[in-house]
């Protein structure tokens, strides 16, 4: 009788998105899985903390182009073959590096499951239809992108979708103390104009002639090149509400990220329909802020366009850009009264999300 565990290789060749590795990785073992992390070398100090137990293999795809890339890729596929993996995933299933390896010989028994970041890829998109002939099964990160997935993809296809929303713990890390019956309002990411609409947020909190014990944590490096952090603190400057903010001049290491976003009290995505770049989150594809309002069960502040999707009705606070600055003003009051009546489902459980994440790929 054979009893050896059925074999997992999990795999990122990127150098991002390794936010959702960490809950993938959980739910294998759950499922009995032998798992081997196999990820970009430039990923080496991000999952340095997980202490999962698991095999972890590192590869230099980063950079490098024709034959040079073409030799790295086959020593994954190699190594894919030689260790006998009966399910492969890729953490990011899309791009020319991917297309690459999946236009590769394997295997007809190994199992290709795929995680895909933007729906976007699936209509008009040469090198993803050329994934996709590998690739039958795509796991996606909102139910919201699997209703859009479904209406435009080939029926061969298939999509499930989990919530990334499981981290390590991390060690314990300096940050600034939150003061007694003060609010936090958490605004994760890089701090670019694109992503998310700062300057609304502040016109309408600056107009608050008594201002809420509020302070808002802008977490993510407002000082790399392509983003918008000095503009939003001179912003902040002339408007006199300095006191109600705080900003990093840096990269923010995973400790302090995370203690930061558990001593809030809620999320703000500040996803506004009011360009293209923050259009794509309304149906293509997620902010990383909602998985982290998931992870530490906060509520999220979300504009009303959100309104009309599930994964927030059991979660979220709305508003509109007209009520918007009503909303600020009484936010302490509101989190006080509707706290009790967040995240009582069970799809917001460990066991839920491993179970669907396993059914798909078995």
């Amino acid at each position: 009788m054979n009893t050896a565990r059925p074999k997992a290789a999990l795999i990122e060749v990127y150098d991002s998105h390794d936010v959702n590795l960490y809950s993938q990785l959980m739910f294998l073992k759950k499922g009995g899985y032998d798992v081997t992390l196999i990820v970009s070398k430039k990923l080496r100090q991000q999952v340095a903390h997980y202490n999962t137990g698991e095999k972890i293999v590192f590869v230099n795809c980063t950079g490098k182009k024709g034959l040079f890339l073409l030799w790295e890729l086959r020593k994954i596929r190699n190594y894919l073959i030689k260790e006998g993996f009966d399910t492969v995933t890729f953490n990011t299933a899309h791009g020319s590096t991917i297309r690459t390896l999946c236009l590769m010989s394997f295997p007809k028994k190994m199992n290709f499951i795929g995680n895909l970041h933007g729906v976007n890829k699936l209509t008009g998109s040469t090198t993803q239809n050329m994934i996709s002939t590998r690739i039958k099964k795509y796991f996606l990160l909102s139910e919201y992108m699997r209703k859009k997935a479904v209406s435009v993809a080939k029926d061969s296809l298939k999509f499930e979708v989990y919530y990334p929303m499981f981290h390590p713990e991390y060690l314990d890390a300096e940050t600034e103390k939150k003061h007694e019956n003060e609010y936090w309002v958490c605004i994760p990411g890089a701090v670019e104009y694109k992503r998310r609409d700062y300057l609304t947020l502040l016109t309408n909190f600056a107009a608050i002639k008594e201002k809420p014990n509020i302070r808002f944590v802008i977490l993510g490096n407002g000082n790399h090149a392509a983003g918008n952090g000095n503009e939003v603190q001179e912003a902040v400057k002339k408007l006199g509400i300095e006191k109600h903010f705080i900003f990093f001049n840096k990269f923010v290491t995973n400790d302090v990220f995370h203690k930061y976003v558990k001593a809030s009290d809620t999320i703000l995505p500040l996803i506004h329909p009011i360009n293209a770049d923050m259009e794509k989150y309304l149906e293509n594809q997620i902010s990383g802020s909602f998985h982290l309002a998931y992870s530490y069960k906060l509520p999220l502040l979300m504009h009303d366009y959100f309104s009309k999707y599930e994964d927030f009705n059991d979660n979220s606070i709305f508003y509109n850009l007209e009520n918007m600055k009503q909303l600020l003003a009484d936010l302490p009051v509101i989190l006080q009264e509707e706290r009790a009546h967040f995240y009582r489902d069970e799809k917001w459980s460990f066991d839920y999300q491993a179970e669907k994440y396993l059914q798909f790929i078995r």
